[in-house]
Order: structure tokens, then sequence, then C-alpha cells
């Protein structure tokens, strides 16, 4: 149950750092070269959180039960959407 907590917990705490983000892109005066820094860095960070949960996820239980089963569909959500977020950054920054 507590690693369900933590699970869900570091989806709302990546959910809030990306709020910021999604208002900023709805702007028309936001500035790509000023964003894309604190943008790297949130991927980082949240990628840096991913390898946790992928480490984790191996000590919930052995063999397949559905909590390790909910545990890696989050992982490959969270991996979906990182990689979609930094094609995003990568498309956006100056060459």
């Amino acid at each position: 149950m507590t690693r369900r907590i933590a699970v869900l917990f570091t989806i709302v705490f990546c959910a809030a750092a990306l709020m910021p983000q999604a208002a900023q892109e709805n702007s028309p005066n936001r500035n790509v070269g000023v964003e894309a820094p604190d943008l790297n860095r949130d991927l980082a960070r949240m990628q840096v959180l991913l390898s946790q949960m992928q480490k984790n996820a191996a000590f919930v239980s052995r063999g397949d039960t559905p909590l390790k089963h909910e545990f890696e569909l989050e992982m490959e959500m969270w991996q979906i959407l990182l990689n979609d977020m930094e094609k995003r950054v990568n498309a956006a920054e100056p060459r």
C-alpha cells in the first residue's frame, strides 16, 4: 500500500511540475529559449524518478501480481510521455 502511495505521489508531483509548462505553451508571448533549460532540467528529474520507479518495481513482489503489473504499465506510460516531451523540447530549441 505504501508503494502505491509513493507512485501516486510521484504522479502528482510530475503533473504539478508540468502544469506551468502547459500554461506557458498556450501563452502567445512564450520564449522557448528561456523555457528550454528549465524543461530540460524537469525532464532529467523525471527520468531519475522513472528510474527509481523501475528499480523499486523489482522489489514489489516475485512473479506476476496485479500490483506489479500496474507498476509496469505506469512506468511504460511515463516513459512514453517523457520521450514525447523530449522530442518536443528538441524540436523547439534553436539549432
